[in-house]
């Protein structure tokens, strides 16, 4: 019981974090990927200690992307600290062009907001659908 709060607790401060992270980022604030950061690690570890133990496949899948979801959270948290790197690598001519490229592509100054709204999908559509299929398990079994 008093886990249980503890977890929902986590999960609504990170889950402000996460807001307050993402849309401080916006205005280029040097400490918004800090708090994204640390609300989406506290996301995702509320969220990741959460477990579900039956047999409904259906929910297994739920949980399953609701996990990676979470994962892609802390990854897009990351890469809102890879716009700094992005410009070493535009002057830095002594290593690899293909290597160089790769990593430019991938330290692209926005390349957090595709990961962002891929994991805010990937929650939503779960969330939503394991409250409809635990719905359905109950009125199947009334």
């Amino acid at each position: 019981m008093v886990m249980n709060k503890m977890i929902n607790v986590m999960m609504t401060i990170g889950g402000v974090l996460l807001l307050v992270g993402a849309m401080v980022m916006i205005t280029g604030w040097d400490y918004a990927p800090y708090i994204y950061l640390l609300g989406s690690v506290m996301f995702a570890s509320a969220q990741m200690s959460d477990r579900y133990d039956g047999d409904d496949m259906i929910l297994k899948r739920l949980r399953l992307q609701q996990v990676l979801g979470s994962i892609l959270l802390v990854i897009t948290g990351f890469l809102m600290f890879s716009g700094n790197y992005h410009q070493q690598l535009m002057f830095n001519n002594s290593m690899n062009d293909t290597l160089r490229t790769f990593l430019l592509s991938l330290t692209a100054k926005n390349s957090w907001i595709v990961t962002l709204c891929i994991a805010t999908l990937f929650e939503l559509y779960s969330s939503f659908r394991i409250d409809a299929r635990n719905k359905e398990l109950e009125d199947k079994e009334e």
